[in-house]
């Protein structure tokens, strides 16, 4: 419910002390931290405008149970040992907690960390990692790890699609050659000059992971990748398909193929996975939804007042996202948490690729469709089949154009949107080094017509919806621990002949894999809000009411377009339908 009944630009308002006022209290509730991650701001509190509704808790509770009883059935099926015990409470003790609303130790009690494993202390076979869903289904698509089109399509439509680029030249360090791309009869007359001159070679390169450290579990060292993956479309083909993983960065590293020994190529495979895992959780999930709105859900409420139009719109996309953010913080990100037990690298090492990827992230030079484009994998690319792309472009659309009729309600020319002050303070906020940090937020003039407020309005509700969704809620099929590993206990092999027992050494402990098990499955199961479904009284002008019809409307038909292209992909994508979307970043 919209705190004041008149919505108006401060330059329109007739009681500006009353904006002052309220935003002088906002100020003081909200203020900037940046001593959890170096140079990286996040909230220093969770006022009460920040938090998020009562059925956030039930949502996150809910699925908390589910995790606690995987727990219990895990122990009752296997004579397993941990260092600890799982903990037990008495009813009014756990009753308690939830009236309390106290969450972070709900958590702790329902998903225990028991420490190592003493006996059996890591499963034997990759069949062993699945008997770990007790409570729960195996997530669908988690057991395809010999499909290499479901594969390919994991670069356009799994946990990070926001890696693959078009290959333009070939580099110094890669080994990759014509041999290995004629083994794969789609391409036995290619060659990589030729794929490269007909724009349909494309690479995932992760040599941005080497200022990780590789950690240690307890009982043995962890490894961390840093591979480069060469994929192609065919000839007069519409599907990628994948050529080669060169499993590091040299260019004498050993590069394999969907023809080399079964396992060899399944653990090139693998260990892509935990490459791309540890960018995507650290970079594109952590880093560049949640850090990067944080930050503008703090201005928003310091520098637009509850009575600008703008405010109205963006804190319904901010519900949750504070709270999601302080219980991280508490539970994920501390040293020795769950993030440096689950992931390859030391903690330290993993905030310093958070902070450069951060701090060095252009807003304005990643809205969707320049960063498609930038990537070589826009609508004009080759790859016809990019499920991320082409149903993010559809929903970006829809908000782009309740953006703009919802702008154009209050700003009548560029010159009102250049005239408003808070506007401006905001935009400033946004970007200044002691307080924001969004680097590119605005041009260097400032937010000064209505399309670029336009485009920059779209982007926080996309990132905050949509992007977030795209890269959060595919972790549901990565709590699968074979399928996609978050951290190896194997280096990376410089010969072939691997069997399944070898392989299965690459894989994560027993303590690990039912950690990522159960906190994975937390966070892509748990859905709260919906996007484009405001809660009654969000918008007190009635003007607003057809405009927000015709967006519903809008993204009623993206997911029925969404539907049907589904019954023809080669991998389905239900990621990016707008009813599986959360208004906000909220888990």
């Amino acid at each position: 419910m919209t705190l004041f009944s008149q919505t108006s630009l401060p330059q329109f308002d007739s009681k500006p002390e009353k904006r002052l006022e309220k935003l002088e209290e906002f100020r003081q509730k909200f203020q900037y931290d940046f001593s959890v991650v170096d140079q990286v701001p996040i909230s220093a509190s969770i006022p009460d405008e920040a938090k998020a509704g009562t059925l956030w808790n039930l949502k996150i509770v809910a699925t908390q149970y589910q995790i606690r009883r995987n727990w219990e059935k895990i122990l009752e099926d296997k004579d397993y040992v941990f260092e600890f015990p799982l903990p037990e409470k008495p009813v009014s003790e756990i009753a308690k907690m939830l009236i309390d609303g106290d969450l972070l130790n709900y958590i702790r009690y329902t998903n225990p960390d028991l420490g190592v494993a003493l006996k059996d202390k890591r499963p034997s076979s990759f069949t062993q990692y699945y008997e770990l869903f007790k409570q729960f289904d195996i997530p669908e698509g988690g057991d395809k790890l010999f499909d290499d089109g479901e594969f390919a399509d994991y670069f356009v439509a799994g946990l990070n699609p926001v890696m693959i680029q078009k290959l333009t030249a070939l580099q110094d360090n890669y080994g990759f050659n014509d041999d290995h791309v004629n083994q794969h009869p789609k391409f036995a007359d290619d060659s990589i000059e030729g794929m490269i001159a007909d724009e349909r070679l494309f690479v995932v390169d992760y040599f941005e992971l080497a200022l990780l450290k590789d950690g240690q579990h307890p009982d043995q060292p962890k490894y961390g990748y840093r591979p480069i993956v060469f994929l192609a479309v065919p000839k007069n083909g519409d599907n990628l398909e994948i050529l080669a993983i060169q499993n590091e960065q040299g260019a004498d590293a050993l590069v394999l193929t969907p023809f080399s020994g079964k396992w060899d190529w399944l653990i090139a495979k693998t260990m892509v996975k935990v490459a791309d895992s540890n960018y995507h959780e650290v970079v594109s999930h952590l880093g560049l939804t949640h850090l990067l709105i944080d930050p503008i859900v703090i201005a928003t409420f310091r520098q637009l007042a509850p009575q600008h139009p703008l405010h109205t719109l963006l804190v319904p996309h901010f519900e949750g996202t504070l709270p999601i953010n302080a219980l991280a913080v508490k539970t994920l990100l501390p040293k020795g948490g769950t993030v440096e037990q689950l992931l390859s690298a030391e903690i330290e090492t993993g905030y310093e690729v958070l902070r450069i990827k951060r701090n060095s992230f252009h807003f304005r030079d990643n809205l969707l469709p320049a960063n498609l484009k930038a990537r070589g994998v826009d609508s004009s690319s080759k790859i016809k089949n990019y499920p991320y792309r082409d149903d993010g472009l559809l929903v970006w659309n829809a908000i782009q154009d309740w953006v703009s009729d919802y702008v154009d309600l209050y700003y009548n020319s560029d010159s009102d949107v250049a005239n408003d002050n808070e506007l401006a303070a905001w935009t400033s906020e946004i970007m200044a080094p002691d307080a924001g940090r969004v680097n590119g937020f605005a041009p260097s003039e400032g937010i000064i017509t209505k399309q670029v407020l336009v485009e920059t309005l779209t982007m926080i509700l996309f990132t905050c919806s949509a992007q977030h969704a795209a890269v959060n809620f595919p972790q549901g099929r990565a709590s699968a621990v074979a399928y996609q590993p978050l951290a190896g206990y194997q280096p990376a092999p410089t010969t072939e002949g691997l069997d399944e027992q070898g392989a299965t050494e690459f894989l994560p402990p027993l303590d690990r894999a039912i950690k990522q098990v159960h906190t994975l499955h937390l966070l892509g199961q748990t859905y709260y809000t919906q996007l484009g479904q405001y809660n009654l009284g969000t918008f007190s002008d009635k003007r607003v009411v057809p405009k927000l019809w015709k967006f519903q409307l809008a993204l009623r038909g993206v997911e029925s377009t969404i539907k049907d292209r589904n019954k023809t992909r080669r991998t389905s994508y239900e990621y990016l339908v707008p009813s599986k979307i959360p208004q906000s970043i909220n888990i």
